[in-house]
């Protein structure tokens, strides 16, 4: 088995990296092989990295980029992870700086919205102690909202919060700097890397072999075939949960195939939230052979 999904208190999870190779080894299950891939960052990769050295499992850099919306190509909210890339790239370095600047202005704008348009008790200051040394990220702002605003957001579920901020929803800024599909795929060849469309079953679209046709086209390599569907939006606590994890695997399995992608897989395990472990995806050794 192997994760090659995984993120670390330098993004938005809970544990450190040398914490995710030492749970890794301590696992129940048999795991080959690791992906630290966090968003938009490579701040935990040397740390990852050496902590995983002479271990009994293989840790592969990593890192999960946001993608700009593109409505004409239905892309929305989509994310691309990046395996096997070099930490020292110049060229990703520096284009890191610049998306995580757009990504704090964009988040600064979002509470102002939130104060000044919907009279919400929020501050840029209690997001960022709440995230530490993470990223900022949406899952920060939905857990200030809901414990500031109590009575204002009682009718409301911390999905429709998240929805409230994200693309399309009332209080959303969009990033002035943010990367294309193309740009993305780019950057990780770049650096080394292979490019994967992560988590291809979240996505809303009209047709889903289009869009990976239209993923293809601009550059991606692989896709992430087995996730844990049924515990992240927008299928977790839904009547469709059970069946989105049986079918998304076979679906997109038969797409990588017919198209000859690299496959890949992960828990998006952010240090047990949601109730995810490392290795809940289940993500089999043999993708390793070719990935390698």
């Amino acid at each position: 088995m192997i994760d090659l999904h995984l993120h670390s208190n330098y993004s938005d999870g809970l544990d450190s990296p040398s914490e995710l190779v030492e749970k890794t080894l301590n696992s129940i299950h048999d795991i080959k092989a690791i992906a630290l891939t966090d968003h938009d960052s490579i701040d935990g990769l040397k740390e990852f990295l050496s902590c995983g050295e002479d271990k009994q499992v293989i840790t592969i850099p990593g890192i999960e980029l946001s993608i700009k919306y593109e409505p004409d190509k239905e892309i929305k909210d989509v994310h691309v992870i990046g395996l096997s890339i070099d930490p020292s790239s110049q060229k990703l370095n520096k284009a890191l700086k610049m998306q995580s600047k757009g990504r704090i202005e964009q988040k600064k704008r979002i509470y102002d919205r939130l104060r000044e348009e919907f009279d919400f008790s929020i501050t840029f200051e209690e997001v960022k102690n709440l995230a530490g040394n993470n990223s900022v990220g949406r899952p920060h702002i939905v857990e200030i909202l809901a414990r500031n605003n109590p009575n204002k957001i009682k009718n409301y579920t911390k999905n429709d919060l998240f929805k409230m901020i994200s693309i399309g929803g009332v209080a959303h800024v969009f990033r002035e700097f943010e990367f294309t599909l193309v740009e993305a795929v780019e950057l990780i060849e770049c650096a080394g890397g292979i490019p994967l469309l992560a988590h291809p079953g979240i996505y809303e679209v009209k047709d889903r072999t289009k869009f990976i046709l239209m993923s293809i086209k601009s550059g991606i390599k692989g896709l992430e075939i087995e996730y844990t569907y049924a515990k992240n939006r927008p299928f977790v606590n839904t009547e469709k949960a059970e069946w989105a994890q049986m079918f998304f695997p076979n679906y997109f399995r038969q797409v990588a195939e017919k198209y000859d992608l690299i496959k890949s897989g992960g828990s998006d395990y952010h240090g047990g939230k949601k109730g995810i472990k490392i290795g809940d995806a289940n993500v089999p050794d043999s993708y390793l052979k070719r990935f390698l």
